[in-house]
C-alpha cells in the first residue's frame, strides 16, 4: 500500500482558447487552496478532480508534494491538470469583427 503524503492543491483561473489553454497568475491574489492528505497517485488526482468540480470555474490545478520526496509518478500525474475550461476563441472573433 502507498505511503500517505501531504499536499497543497491550488486552482487558477484558465479558458481554452483555440488549441492553446491559458492559465492567469496575478501577484498577491487569493486563489482556492486546499491541503490534502492521499495514498498514492489515483487518491491524488481524485481528490483533486473533486476538489476542483466543487469550486465549478474554469480553472487550473497546481499540486505541491509537501513531504521531502516526492512520490514516483507525480510529476507526470500532476503536470496537466485542467478542469471545467470554457472556450473563449469565439468572444474573441467577435472582438476582432467589432
Amino acid at each position: 500500500m502507498a505511503k500517505t503524503l501531504d499536499y497543497q492543491i491550488t486552482l487558477y483561473p484558465a479558458h481554452r482558447d483555440g488549441a492553446f489553454v491559458v492559465t492567469q497568475f496575478q501577484m498577491m491574489a487569493n486563489y482556492p487552496e486546499q491541503r490534502i492528505q492521499a495514498a498514492g497517485m489515483d487518491d491524488l488526482i481524485d481528490q483533486v478532480t473533486q476538489f476542483a468540480m466543487e469550486h465549478g470555474e474554469s480553472c487550473s490545478a497546481s499540486v505541491r508534494c509537501l513531504a521531502p520526496r516526492k512520490p514516483p509518478g507525480f510529476k507526470r500525474a500532476t503536470e496537466n491538470l485542467y478542469f471545467n475550461l470554457v472556450d473563449r476563441t469565439a468572444e474573441k472573433r467577435g472582438d476582432a469583427a467589432a
